[in-house]
């Protein structure tokens, strides 16, 4: 059975990320999916102790169910509002927390140092007119690289603080959804 792990990095339970990241979900027959939220997660920011560079691992082990589950995973689905051009500060701490596998693969030469093979999918609600997607879409293309992981689909829906997405595009990002998964 395929995987699919998602992280939602909204701290409202009906915010417009979390919806358009269920509507591109969808009903998704014959695969697992298990659901994080970011601020459920409350995640310890990488104190940078360099700790991951010495062992296999994290000084943390907070997260270490996530990073199970992240390494299982076949499919990763990451939903965030925007916050100053950025993503969600719990959602922050969980990305930075994959320095882990940096030190696996440039200090420990673990290649690759997530062995399962991920396609990404980024879901992007900003308030106002386009602020933060190549930001962000940037930020976890240099990450994806380390963690053996394609970023394959990248959604934008922005203007949240005015509106709401609308039938047309709550089916456009649910028919992404089904594209994504087959």
């Amino acid at each position: 059975m395929k995987k699919i792990l998602v992280i939602n990095g909204s701290a409202r339970k009906a915010s417009v990320s979390t919806a358009l990241c269920e509507s591109f979900l969808g009903d998704q027959a014959g695969f697992e999916t298990k659901t994080y939220n970011a601020y459920s997660l409350n995640a310890k920011p990488c104190c940078g102790c360099g700790q991951c560079g010495k062992t296999v691992g994290c000084c943390y082990d907070d997260l270490d169910e996530f990073m199970a589950d992240f390494e299982q995973a076949d499919y990763l689905v990451i939903s965030t509002p925007v916050y100053n051009s950025g993503v969600s500060a719990p959602l922050k701490a969980v990305t930075d927390r994959f320095q882990r596998y940096y030190a696996m693969r440039f200090d420990h030469g673990i290649k690759p140092a997530v062995a399962k093979h991920k396609k990404a999918a980024l879901i992007i609600a900003a308030g106002s007119k386009g602020e933060g997607r190549e930001e962000i879409k940037a930020m976890y293309e240099r990450l994806f690289t380390v963690l053996n992981t394609s970023l394959e689909s990248v959604i934008f829906f922005d203007s949240t603080d005015k509106r709401e997405p609308d039938e047309a595009a709550v089916e456009s990002v649910k028919q992404e959804g089904e594209y994504f998964f087959n």
